[in-house]
């Protein structure tokens, strides 16, 4: 895991968390084992696929570079 610090407010901070797997609840508990609290966990891309600013619960049209990025991963899992 890669880890950033982008921003610190007294006790809060930003942090910017790069990992290449995910287990179920990993960062939160990275966090924890060095005395972190986590308050918001904000997911921003998946692989190639940038989320931007895409609202909670919406979706949008993939272009055709994210399909042919997505039929690669897809075909190399076979």
């Amino acid at each position: 895991p890669r880890v950033r610090l982008l921003q610190r407010h007294g006790e809060t901070a930003c942090l910017e968390v790069i990992i290449h797997e995910g287990r179920n609840r990993q960062i939160r508990r990275m966090c924890e084992s060095v005395g972190l609290t986590v308050t918001r966990l904000v997911r921003v891309s998946e692989g190639e696929l940038k989320l931007g600013r895409l609202p909670s619960g919406r979706w949008r049209e993939l272009t055709r570079p994210e399909m042919e990025y997505i039929k690669a991963l897809i075909g190399a899992n076979r």
